[in-house]
């Protein structure tokens, strides 16, 4: 697969003109790709990814010895099950009467130790998820600012991020290799906290001469991302360690270890939520999969976009079922495949809409594909990350993108050529999303690409997305009062010109969607024990701030009697 002619332009000759020095929504003091590791540094980056990798190596040999012996993976005087959903399970440390001393010795990162001193507890997810190695790994690679937002975009988006630097990237031996840094800004409504860490991945093989993937967030403390405390924001600390086994072709076994840390010792209510915050992160971390695939179907569709414009036909491109009364009046639906073109029934369509980074409305958006893409992507491999033709950017960024390079102050806007493949008018695709779509028939989908069969379905929901996004983050049930007050709105008034504004990454109301990951076990109540606590610490803030401002009304008062 080569990129057409329009491809031609080098991404760092158009990468988009963003404030000086500010990340591209709240305009904070960071300035994408900032940092250049020296080789020490790499060095010591590589240190910590290898420690991170090892220790859950030995921990994951040591749950399969327990399985081989018929007993419990997970030692039930360490570890307590807390949820379950479909094939995942979700476990927290327990002390077992030990002390918060005596249960940190045992961790081996000193970072970590101080995250169990503080009173956090460790997480750790095991199951099985649907998908292949490659998808998962595609997903979770990003080469460039652009690149991240585009990943990010696809599920539960954070408020503001920035691509800050690389300490590797792929090579010939491993393509999905990669240790960037990247700062962060989640949907925490409560308290605002940020992020800036390590994350890298990769393919290997352990001693016995089995393949794994693995994924390693942690936290870094960097000189040009200091933490934001003038804007009221708290800098959080994570460290995740996740290993991906394809044991089954189209089926990964996941192990995932981690432990968030907010800083000085967390209140009760706190605690349950920075659990649920935990969670969330892990199922988040599987969204790879989704975006993997979304990319491969982005890939395809460019590449098909020429049929797109036929007009839809009457019958069924695949099955030749034609639009036609059925009983109690109903119809048979035809659609327009939003990947291929072609028109396909409903028993011949995927169930759900895929998600897609095309459109310049917002970065992503969910089309009709049928079945026949769905199995082409799946069963395509020999991505290569590093190659400019599979670093999918959204058509929303190339756009932004574009203007800024065509723009008169712009030095390269004389003589460019734009790299945004050619967009259609919305009657193409969009318009009358019920069976008003046209097709053409099918062309061949893969060529120039290596097939393997793989899964056949993704993950659908995911149950702790709307846990994360509503999360308040408590450091402690007696923190002080002056610094509920004092914090003030991280969020910048947007100017309403678009020819003013920057970046908007971020559209919709990002919550849980009927298509995400994990699907709930079971169906959940209206309102739920989490959400009960929630409003409760809510109302207690607000009352503690009530008071706060009565006392300080009072003191004025009684100061102006006195004078």
């Amino acid at each position: 697969m080569s990129p057409g002619p329009s491809n031609s332009v080098r991404i760092e000759e158009i990468r988009p003109e963003m404030a000086e020095g500010t990340s591209p929504v709240l305009h904070f003091p960071i300035s994408p790709g900032c940092f250049h590791p020296t080789g020490a540094k790499r060095q010591e980056f590589a240190d910590i990814v290898r420690e991170r990798v090892d220790s859950l190596l030995i921990d994951e040999q040591h749950y399969s010895e327990r399985r081989n012996r018929r007993l419990p993976p997970f030692d039930t005087r360490e570890w307590k099950q807390v949820q379950t959903s479909k094939e995942l399970r979700f476990f927290k440390r327990v002390r077992g009467g030990r002390t918060l001393d005596q249960l940190s010795s045992e961790e081996t990162h000193p970072d970590i130790r101080q995250a169990v001193e503080n009173g956090y507890s460790t997480m750790l997810c095991d199951g099985q998820v649907r998908g292949s190695m490659e998808d998962m790994m595609y997903g979770m690679t990003a080469s460039s600012q652009e690149d991240l937002m585009t990943g990010f975009s696809y599920k539960n988006a954070p408020k503001d991020c920035v691509w800050l630097g690389t300490a590797e990237g792929p090579t010939s031996d491993d393509p999905f290799r990669s240790a960037d840094f990247i700062w962060a800004f989640p949907k925490l409504p409560a308290y605002s906290v940020d992020i800036c860490y390590l994350k890298a991945t990769g393919v290997e093989k352990d001693r016995d001469g089995k393949r794994y993937g693995y994924l390693v967030l942690h936290s870094v403390d960097l000189p040009q991302c200091r933490p934001f405390e003038a804007r009221g924001v708290t800098r959080a600390k994570m460290y995740f360690t996740c290993l991906f086994r394809e044991v089954t072709p189209g089926y990964l076994n996941v192990t995932v270890r981690g432990i968030f840390n907010l800083g000085k010792r967390p209140g009760k209510i706190a605690k349950k939520l920075v659990a649920a915050a935990t969670k969330s992160f892990m199922i988040g971390f599987l969204n790879g999969e989704g975006i993997g695939l979304a990319k491969k179907l982005t890939i395809m569709a460019r590449r098909n976009r020429d049929p797109l414009r036929i007009h839809k036909q009457s019958e069924c491109s695949i099955c030749f079922k034609t639009k036609r009364k059925l009983l109690f009046g109903l119809n048979t639906h035809l659609f327009q495949c939003g990947v291929c073109g072609v028109t396909a029934c409903s028993n011949c369509i995927a169930n759900t809409k895929q998600i897609l980074f095309l459109g310049l409305d917002a970065p992503r958006s969910k089309r009709p594909c049928c079945l026949t893409c769905m199995q082409d992507a799946r069963v395509t491999w020999g991505v290569l990350p590093g190659e400019p033709e599979f670093q999918v950017i959204s058509d929303f960024y190339l756009r932004r993108r574009t203007r800024s390079v065509l723009s008169p102050s712009s030095p390269v806007s004389g003589g460019f050529r734009s790299p945004l493949p050619e967009i259609y008018p919305l009657d193409t695709m969009t318009r009358n999303r019920s069976s008003r779509r046209r097709s053409a028939f099918k062309s061949s989908l893969s060529a120039d690409l290596r097939t393997i069969s793989t899964a056949d379905e993704s993950l659908d929901t995911d149950p702790f997305s709307r846990e994360l996004d509503e999360a308040d983050f408590c450091f402690s049930d007696e923190e002080s009062n002056s610094s509920i007050v004092a914090q003030p709105d991280p969020s910048p008034v947007m100017s309403s010109d678009s020819d003013k504004s920057t970046l908007t990454l971020w559209t919709g109301a990002h919550r849980l969607h009927t298509d995400d990951f994990i699907p709930a076990s079971r169906k959940s109540p209206p309102r739920s024990e989490f959400e009960v606590m929630q409003t409760l610490f809510q109302l207690n803030v607000k009352a503690e701030n009530t008071y706060i401002q009565t006392q300080v009304t009072a003191r004025g008062l009684r100061g102006a009697e006195l004078d």
